[in-house]
Parts: structure tokens; C-alpha cells; sequence
């Protein structure tokens, strides 16, 4: 099967292009800008854009099974996935692995969610057989989501969020994709929640980090009306939709909307998720 991954010049994308050029697949890479492709044997990159219909058409001709993961950010981001959904179903993909987001929903309080909610229902209605891996909120952004002095400040309460290493959504993806091109149909519109294995509130992750890093960091519970104030101050230039992103981060994890953790992901991998803090003392000790 000729085999389409997008965002290969990213974290998941690449690592997971990486993954299957491993096992000795050929890969076919649509990219924005191509020389920014990994530098892989057997790899094709392609010129392509989310939102150019007869480019990203042409970018997926000849693909049987495309992982596609989500478009940059934008106001746009979700006319780009339909338009992207669209190319690849006229493209004749058979098999499409979509990089969701848990408990994706059209009432989701995460704002980016809502937007991977559409995208699934626009894959649902083609004739393509489809995969959703909906991932939490990663660790390694947990790891790092604290200011230069420490503090984690934000409207999460005492909400919980079983988030989960970038590495081993990019190994389960892999494992999946590599199980569809071996002809196994187990995947066949299937939705995985992705999650690692232990649900945190941000005051153990503030302890978590603080013995990791030995540097001092707290938890400073934040009502969503000063959410909003800090971040347009310290962010003057930020449109109005990141700013409602990133207080949304906190807000949909005071509802419990990401505490859940679910065994999926460590079926795929055959094994346990790494922890919380394994991810964080791989990157500061990196």
C-alpha cells in the first residue's frame, strides 16, 4: 500500500514517518514546503497545502492510507480539514488515520476540539474507512506549561488530565498504520482514545515538576475572567480565538472532560504509556 503522512516536518508526523520508514516503508510526504522534509530513504515529498483542494489532490493521488494530522492553528483551520477530507476521498484514499482530540465534541469547552469533532463527522461521511486517535493534552506541554518563575496559573480548579507523550501516540499511529498496510481490518473504523495512565491535577504536576526539576513550581487557580485579563495583557497582540484556546486548555479540564484515562493506548503499544513524569525528566534532561 503507498502510505501519505502529513505534518511530517513536526513532532507526531515526523516521528511517526520515521517509525514506518524504519520498518522499510516507502512514504509519500505532502508538505507545505518540501525541503523541510525529513531526510528518510524511499520518501516522496509533495508540494501541498491543507486548504488548496486541486493541490492536496494531487499531492494524495496513488495513496491507499493517509495519517493526517491537524492543519496549523488558524480561524481557518477547519475549512482546511474539509477541503483536505474532500481531496483525499476524490484522491481515492481508502483508509484514512485521523490525529484527533479526546472527547471530541461540537459542545466541547476546549474551542480547538470542536473543530476536530467536524473533521470526523466530514471523514464519517465519506466512503473511506477511517481511524480516529484521539489523543489528550500531551505531556511534554504539561511539562512546560509554567512561567519562567514556576507558576502554572489557570482556571483548572482541582480538574484532572491524564495527558499523554507525544512518543507514544507517534508509536501507537505507527503501529496502526503499519497493521492496515499488513491487511489487518481490526482498525476499520475504529476511535482510540489516547491517554497515559495516571489522571493529575495541577498541583501534583507542579510537585511532579518541582522534583524533577528542583526548581519550585505551583499551582495559582485562576477564576476565567482573570484567565482572560493576564493572557490579553501579557499577549497584546493575540487574537481574540488563541486567547479563548488557551484559557479553553483550562476550563474543559475544571469540567473533566480530559480526566478520563483509558487502556487504548497501551493496547496499541503493547505495553504501559510512559508516565507523567518519565516524559518530564526526558526533556529536562535533554
Amino acid at each position: 500500500m503507498n502510505i501519505a503522512i502529513t505534518g511530517a516536518s513536526g513532532n507526531i508526523g515526523g516521528m511517526v514517518a520515521r517509525h514506518l520508514s524504519a520498518l522499510g516503508l516507502p512514504l509519500v510526504l505532502p508538505l507545505r514546503n518540501p525541503a523541510k522534509a525529513p531526510d528518510l530513504p524511499d520518501c516522496e515529498a509533495r508540494r501541498f497545502a491543507y486548504g488548496d483542494y486541486a493541490l492536496a489532490k494531487q499531492a494524495l493521488d496513488g495513496t491507499d492510507v493517509l495519517f493526517m494530522v491537524s492543519a496549523a492553528e488558524s480561524p481557518t483551520r477547519e475549512q482546511e480539514h474539509l477541503t483536505l477530507v474532500r481531496a483525499a476521498a476524490d484522491a481515492g484514499v481508502g483508509h484514512l488515520v485521523y490525529l484527533s482530540f479526546a472527547g471530541a465534541s461540537p459542545h466541547s469547552t476546549f474551542t480547538l476540539a470542536r473543530t476536530h469533532a467536524v473533521t470526523e463527522e466530514a471523514i464519517r461521511q465519506t466512503a473511506m474507512r477511517h481511524t480516529f486517535l484521539r489523543d489528550n493534552f500531551y505531556s511534554e506541554m504539561m511539562a512546560t506549561i509554567a512561567d519562567a518563575g514556576g507558576t502554572i496559573a489557570g482556571p483548572a480548579a482541582d480538574g484532572r488530565v491524564a495527558c499523554v507523550s507525544q512518543r507514544d501516540v507517534a508509536q501507537a499511529a505507527a503501529n496502526v498504520i503499519a497493521d492496515i498496510v499488513r491487511g489487518s481490518g481490526q482498525h476499520d473504523n475504529q476511535t482510540y482514545t489516547l491517554t497515559g495512565s495516571q489522571s493529575l491535577n495541577f498541583a501534583e504536576i507542579a510537585a511532579a515538576l518541582t522534583e524533577i526539576t528542583g526548581k519550585p513550581h505551583r499551582y495559582r487557580n485562576e477564576t476565567v475572567e482573570e484567565a482572560f485579563a493576564n493572557r490579553r495583557r501579557d499577549y497584546p497582540d493575540t487574537p481574540d480565538w488563541q486567547i479563548e484556546a488557551w484559557v479553553s486548555t483550562y476550563t474543559a479540564i475544571a469540567q473533566g472532560e480530559l480526566a478520563a484515562v483509558s487502556d487504548d493506548l497501551s493496547r496499541l503499544l503493547g505495553h504501559a504509556p510512559r508516565s507523567f513524569a518519565e516524559t518530564a525528566k526526558e526533556i529536562y534532561a535533554a
